[in-house]
């Protein structure tokens, strides 16, 4: 019953001693972060899509800011860009049909007897617009959060805009190379990111 205790202790100490947050500055410097990434789209999509998406994508995010907005502890602010792909199960469009099979009717005249179904499957690209707050927590782990914008075209030939927010964090397996989770509207994520 100790042992489990007093490893979890001797854990969160070590982790305590290598805690880089208090020490601005304290972290390999990149000038982008790139991000390529399976997503999925757990919410409903804006506009006429339905259901649950899945999906691809990447990110790049630029470092303008060194030392971030908290000058006593180790932040950095980068713009984010990017582009996901991401088809949902269904389409809450609701359309006019196509005749797909017609039947003579007495006189001769041709009724349409069978329509196609409308509300079937549909496609989303997003392209993201953020503002990208990190935090370096320790030499293996990073957090962010990113506030901003996304343009969706959706396969109906429409398009929109919609507000966005992402949190997420890094597995740090070294100076360059991280596995990157994130979580908010309108996507799900997780990739890898290599910093540059």
């Amino acid at each position: 019953m100790a042992g489990p205790a007093l490893c979890t202790l001797w854990t969160a100490a070590d982790a305590a001693a290598q805690s880089t947050i208090r020490t601005p500055g304290d972290r390999r410097p990149y000038t982008i972060e790139a991000e390529p990434h399976l997503a999925l789209g757990l919410f409903g999509p804006p506009g006429d899509g339905s259901g649950g998406g899945w999906g691809a994508g990447g990110r790049a995010s630029f470092e303008i800011v060194r030392n971030g907005f908290i000058e006593s502890i180790n932040n950095s602010v980068s713009i984010g860009v990017g582009a996901d792909f991401l088809h949902y199960d269904g389409s809450g469009y609701v359309g006019p049909g196509r005749c797909t099979r017609f039947a003579s009717a007495p006189g001769g005249a041709a009724v349409c007897v069978e329509v196609s179904q409308t509300g079937g499957p549909s496609n989303y690209l997003f392209l993201p617009a953020v503002l990208q707050w990190n935090f370096w927590l320790a030499p293996k782990w990073s957090v962010f959060g990113e506030p901003g914008i996304a343009i969706y075209v959706f396969d109906y030939d429409s398009a929109g805009v919609v507000p966005t927010l992402y949190l997420g964090g890094r597995f740090h397996f070294s100076d360059k190379v991280t596995l990157t989770l994130r979580v908010g509207y309108p996507t799900f994520s997780l990739g890898v990111s290599f910093l540059l």
